[in-house]
């Protein structure tokens, strides 16, 4: 056995050698003469040489070159010159032994799509690629980069995409991106920036139009930022104490902060507000918004009581949790057009659905945390027709009170939530309420004492239910075990009596035929 393991691990061992010597880039080729556009691979040393001299080939015909798992000396200089006609240059998970060569990048006429990602690069110099007039995606993610020249981009007047997520970046000098005029997404997530500078990163004209920039998962702490147009924008996980929002924004997204203060610029577009966990009291600075809002994540804010959310008129979904909210009439007063409506963890005892008759589109409801001792199926049905999930996760109430709660609502055809299907983990709203496990949904008694002879009668039968179960178990256990043990010690004296018998009867036979004979 052991000599096989040992074949066997030294085998595994070629192979892995043989895998990281291997020595041939992946290529694509476009329409070629009576050859279709096709992909091969070529020998890695005919395109990485120390000198451009020493460059073996000219196929102009390339198209893309993808180059994995390597180590690198760096990148040729001049190296583009024999590739003409390259649109994609993809390096993944390699290993460089110097900085990138801005004069690598040079004749690149055609190239639009740059992706060098898991690699051992920290600078990005000087007027990187100098000759790359139409390139539109540049993509540097899961590298080392933690300085970048303020003119590496002058020549990328196309940019489209920009990729600089999981590196090491602290801070980024004034105009970086003064040049990038069309550029449209920004990908800044998973680095150590302090500051959000976009006045001094882009022109001061506001020429600049994006459709969406992602910086979460840093470390900012503020944000200059005026006249730069951006669509969708998100900031979660930082630290933040107050955001702008730029009229022309339509999707926000700044959970895990520390916000106490929003500010909305003129002529609010906003449609999707997500600001969970923060420290926001009040919403009449929403009102701005009040005709173009239609999704809002205010959860894990504690609200004052009396806060309300009156002339959201177009807001089709809500999510109040852990805010301390009480709902009367004023509260959700004439939200017409809710379908998703979260009020889990409010320390509510109770649901009036005389406080929520304009929701009458309702589809999904949630109530889970709070200490609502019963509620009435059929009266939620009757007040949501259209509502097709209710949450009920983590409810003080028994397993009878349970099932027959969920069995009420598959009659209504309405799904319930009853474990951890909306919340990924569990809550650690300070309003949770410990479960005490006593209530029953069809009914309530005036005596107290009663009820607790009741809780206890319905625990206990559970509870003698369970022992039942392991007490048959078990017996069913030791049971086949006794078998097992009697079947091992009859059976072989019972075979080694027929053996015998049919021994000597063979032999009286034997001693039959020979007398006979």
């Amino acid at each position: 056995m052991f000599r096989y393991w040992s074949l066997a691990l030294a085998l595994g061992t070629l192979l892995l050698a043989c895998a990281e010597d291997n020595d041939f880039v992946d290529v694509c080729f476009a329409h070629e003469g009576e050859k279709p556009p096709h992909c091969e691979f070529i020998d890695f040393d005919d395109v990485f040489q120390t000198s451009s001299t020493d460059i073996k080939f000219n196929w102009s015909f390339i198209t893309k070159l993808t180059i994995s798992n390597k180590k690198i000396i760096g990148v040729p200089t001049k190296m583009f010159a024999s590739l003409p006609n390259l649109e994609s240059f993809i390096v993944l998970n390699s290993l460089f032994y110097r900085e990138i060569d801005p004069n690598s990048f040079v004749d690149c006429n055609k190239l639009n799509h740059i992706e060098i990602t898991g690699t051992n690069i920290t600078l990005l110099d000087s007027h990187m690629f100098p000759k790359t007039p139409k390139l539109q995606y540049l993509l540097f993610h899961h590298n080392r980069i933690a300085e970048i020249k303020h003119d590496a981009f002058e020549f990328l007047g196309e940019l489209e995409e920009l990729n600089l997520s999981y590196n090491n970046l602290t801070r980024l000098p004034s105009g970086v991106f003064h040049k990038l005029r069309k550029l449209k997404t920004l990908d800044l997530n998973h680095n150590s920036l302090v500051l959000l500078s976009f006045d001094s990163w882009f022109p001061s004209d506001g020429a600049v139009a994006m459709t969406f920039l992602d910086a979460s998962y840093n470390q900012l702490v503020d944000m200059a930022w005026t006249e730069i147009t951006v669509r969708k924008v998100n900031l979660k996980y930082n630290n933040l104490t107050s955001v702008t929002i730029n009229g022309n924004c339509s999707e926000f997204h700044a959970s895990h902060n520390a916000i106490d203060t929003v500010t909305i610029g003129r002529n609010c577009s906003l449609e999707k507000l997500y600001l969970a966990h923060n420290r926001i009291q009040g919403s009449d600075w929403l009102q701005k918004c009040s005709d173009t809002l239609r999704s809002l994540d205010i959860s894990h804010n504690l609200q004052q009581k009396g806060t309300d959310f009156l002339n959201l008129k177009q807001i089709t979904a809500l999510n109040i949790e852990c805010t301390n909210i009480t709902l009367n009439y004023k509260t959700l007063h004439d939200l017409r057009k809710l379908r998703f409506l979260d009020i889990s963890y409010n320390n509510l005892k109770r649901i009036d659905l005389e406080n929520l008759t304009s929701q009458r589109l309702l589809e999904r409801l949630m109530i889970s945390g709070n200490p609502i001792a019963n509620i009435s199926i059929s009266a939620i049905k009757r007040n949501f027709p259209n509502l097709k999930s209710l949450g009920i996760y983590d409810l003080p109430w028994n397993s009878t009170s349970l099932s027959i709660a969920i069995d009420d609502l598959k009659k209504h055809d309405i799904q319930p939530y009853i474990r951890s299907d909306y919340l990924f983990d569990e809550s650690k709203c300070p309003l949770k309420v410990t479960p005490s496990f006593g209530n029953d949904t069809d009914h309530d008694s005036g005596d107290p004492d009663h009820s607790k002879d009741k809780r206890d009668h319905v625990v206990g039968g559970d509870k003698t239910f369970e022992y039942v179960v392991i007490a048959l178990l078990l017996l069913a256990v030791c049971g086949l075990l006794a078998k097992l043990f009697v079947d091992s010690r009859y059976f072989p004296v019972l075979f080694k009596e027929r053996i015998q018998r049919r021994t000597s009867i063979s032999h009286e036979s034997l001693v039959s035929c020979d007398l006979n004979g």
